[in-house]
């Protein structure tokens, strides 16, 4: 009985030391900072166990949310095959069947214009689709990089070796990388939003 017991407060040692690594330096030094300041060191454990939930939840919302995406992404695929052999028997019809009457060819030619019109809004919304895939890989990118230079922000200057420096110097380097794509990117929606708003008024008119 005593082994059994034993074993569920290893599990959570394991637990404890996986949580270790996943929680951020500078929010754990922060919430440490907080604890002792305000005298309620008793809470800082159930704080730091919500604070690393949290941030799980955060990462899985965004996997939920990438998986979703894909989804979505191949049923586009499919549907656009499919309106693409639609398309290819209504233009055969439309070129074969000369003799047929007018209101016959009318209906087809609008069965046409119909699926160009699916097609067309298809693609714009795989277009979306995938700029909103580049946005949460850079996300990713974005966090993981912040995380990797604060753990060496946060060290000693006196400790730090040139080894040190130089990876710190990467990282700083890679993330303005990072975060410039994420404002190219956000420009780049902008200004199709506000094009899609100055076309719609003129292709209606």
């Amino acid at each position: 009985m005593e082994m059994e017991e034993g074993n569920p407060s290893s599990s959570e040692e394991e637990e404890e030391e996986e949580e270790d690594v996943a929680l951020d330096s500078d929010m754990e030094q922060a919430l440490l900072t907080f604890a002792k300041n305000s005298g309620t060191m008793n809470k800082y454990p159930t704080w730091r166990r919500t604070l690393l939930r949290r941030a799980k939840e955060e990462e899985m919302k965004r996997f939920c949310k990438a998986q979703a995406i894909q989804r979505r992404l191949n049923e586009i695929e499919a549907a656009l095959r499919e309106l693409e052999a639609q398309g290819m028997r209504l233009e055969l019809a439309l070129r074969n069947q000369s003799s047929s009457p007018e209101e016959q060819k009318a209906l087809w030619l609008e069965q046409l214009l119909h699926l160009v019109e699916k097609k067309n809004s298809l693609v714009a919304e795989e277009a979306e689709l995938m700029i909103t895939v580049q946005e949460l890989s850079l996300e990713e990118k974005q966090l993981q990089l912040d995380q990797e230079l604060r753990g060496y922000m946060n060290r000693d200057e006196v400790l730090k070796t040139a080894a040190d420096r130089q990876a710190e110097e990467q990282i700083l380097r890679k993330l303005v990388n990072v975060v410039n794509q994420r404002d190219a990117l956000i420009r780049f929606q902008e200004q199709h939003r506000l094009s899609e708003l100055a076309a719609g008024p003129g292709a209606q008119s």
